[in-house]
């Protein structure tokens, strides 16, 4: 009988995340100011990959650095990181041309942002799914560590899809500022979208299969959590879309009977209007940020109280009549 494969446990210190952010901010800021200064499209690349990958990275270091006695091996991490961030990110892009409609008008456009959502968390869940299947123990935290891996991997690779798109809009007028304005934006959102949703799916569908060796399942709060997940990035996708409807609809030309189309202006906005704008832009940003963030605390104090429980009765099971 073949041994099921071992996985070493990932040992970082609890403040490690904060060395990882601080040197990566240094390493990005002087990346960008050389890159300015000699004028030298080589770096270019550096700006990208450390702007786009610094938060993701940061923040999966700060959730390793609390796993405590959750065992998930090195080699699942990298493997999560790097398959959702390359195959998940390539699959979703593609089925999201060839599945969802590009034409406009209110079903188009609702069609499209909510199946995006769909498409992105599927493909997610699906790598954190196969990165899982070898792991021998699968505890409520241990699957929100891990989703956030692999949520954290997809956004730093389309971060840097982009960022580079940025470069190439603003190649001949100031690109690294540009640059640096978008990758800013997408990091302070990081922690709150991708990672996040992922660690909520991830945590149900380790809470849904059997701690030892127990296969995944299909379950109501699987289910339920991967419907709130796909509604919150819907309309955190819709949202930019939305504060322009509104802002138009309220100080701008007026209302227009149709969902919004959301990333154009029919005519160039005030300074006004950018403000109200960025105020309904920002409002809605935040409270899903809030929404995702009590989620995941919730999650990981019921995943701490179950994962006690099964130790119980795991000792229970194993240990001997009159030898407890």
């Amino acid at each position: 009988m073949v041994a099921p494969p071992v996985h070493h446990s990932v040992a970082i210190g609890k403040r490690t995340w904060f060395t990882v952010l601080v040197a990566g901010m240094f390493i990005w800021l002087l990346a960008a100011g050389v890159t300015a200064v000699v004028d030298d499209a080589i770096l270019t690349p550096t700006l990208f990959l450390v702007g786009s990958f610094l938060i993701p990275v940061t923040v999966v270091t700060f959730a390793l650095g609390r796993l405590d006695d959750c065992r998930i091996g090195l080699d699942v991490v990298l493997k999560g990181f790097l398959i959702a961030g390359t195959v998940g990110v390539l699959v979703s892009a593609v089925t999201e041309i060839y599945l969802l409609p590009t034409g406009s008008g209110p079903l188009g456009n609702a069609v499209g942002f909510f199946g995006v959502g769909v498409i992105e968390e599927l493909s997610k869940g699906a790598v954190l799914v196969a990165v899982a299947w070898p792991l021998r123990e699968r505890t409520v935290r241990g699957g929100m560590v891990l989703g956030a891996v692999v949520g954290a991997g997809f956004a730093a690779f389309e971060s840097a899809g982009y960022a580079f798109w940025t470069y190439v809009q603003h190649a001949d007028d100031h690109p690294e500022l540009n640059i640096l304005q978008v990758e800013v934006s997408r990091a302070m959102l990081a922690p709150f979208g991708h990672l996040t949703w992922t660690a909520l799916l991830g945590g149900a569908l380790f809470a849904a299969a059997a701690p030892r060796n127990g296969g995944f399942r299909l379950t109501m709060r699987v289910g339920w959590t991967l419907l709130g997940i796909v509604t919150i990035h819907g309309i955190w996708d819709a949202c930019y879309g939305w504060a322009i409807w509104l802002t138009q609809g309220l100080v701008g030309n007026g209302w227009v009977a149709d969902w919004p189309d959301g990333y154009y202006w029919e005519s160039t906005p005030t300074r006004n209007e950018l403000w109200i704008f960025q105020a309904f832009y920002s409002t809605t940003q935040i409270i899903l940020s809030i929404i995702g963030l009590v989620w995941v605390v919730l999650s990981w104090r019921h995943g701490g109280r179950r994962s006690a429980t099964d130790d119980d009765e795991a000792e229970t099971t194993t240990t001997p009549p009159g030898r407890r």
